[in-house]
């Protein structure tokens, strides 16, 4: 049950710090991630979320709800377009709770999960800025200079972080982590 309560308490302060490391990211390094005509985004939210559902094992975490509140607190400081982000990260949550029961929790399995994860986020975050205008890029375009080097620098992440943000979880999960290898 202790386990289980820090698990609550550390999920919510993980999702912000990778949310403001987003950010942090994307400022320092912007001179390299965002050269043009190439543009890298550092998405650790999506990979601190995607890595919850799969390691929350039997705490059943708010993540939608939190992801609904992220999202609205990301689109507030750095997109100020109000509501993509709040709107997208629940339903990539949601689609990602129902895809998890299809795979057992493996190293590839969730980086797979990430990978079109991540694609989705990315291209549905493109589909509705193209909508309001707010982008003016061609498809073709988005795909090679946004979408394959934003999912190159994330898939770093993923292998950098994956391991210790599993044991994260193992060790606030406790006896009750034994489902994930």
């Amino acid at each position: 049950m202790l386990q289980s309560a820090k698990l609550k308490f550390i999920f919510p302060i993980g999702f912000f710090l990778a949310l403001f490391l987003d950010g942090s990211i994307n400022l320092i390094f912007s001179g390299s991630l965002f050269a043009y005509p190439y543009s890298m985004v550092s998405n650790l939210t999506i990979l601190w979320m995607i890595l919850a559902i799969f390691f929350e094992g039997e705490t059943k975490l708010p993540i939608a709800t939190w992801a609904a509140g992220v999202g609205l607190v990301f689109d507030w400081f750095y997109t100020g377009v109000f509501g993509v982000n709040m709107f997208i990260l629940p339903v990539i949550v949601i689609i990602t709770q129902w895809v998890k029961v299809f795979f057992k929790p493996t190293f590839l399995s969730i980086l797979l999960t990430f990978f079109l994860a991540l694609t989705l986020y990315e291209s549905a975050f493109y589909i509705v800025f193209e909508i309001v205008h707010y982008t003016s890029i061609t498809s073709p375009e988005f795909v090679a200079y946004n979408l394959a080097p934003t999912l190159a620098l994330n898939l770093c992440f993923f292998v950098i972080l994956y391991l210790p943000i599993k044991s994260l979880f193992r060790h606030t999960r406790g006896a009750n982590f034994r489902s994930i290898d």
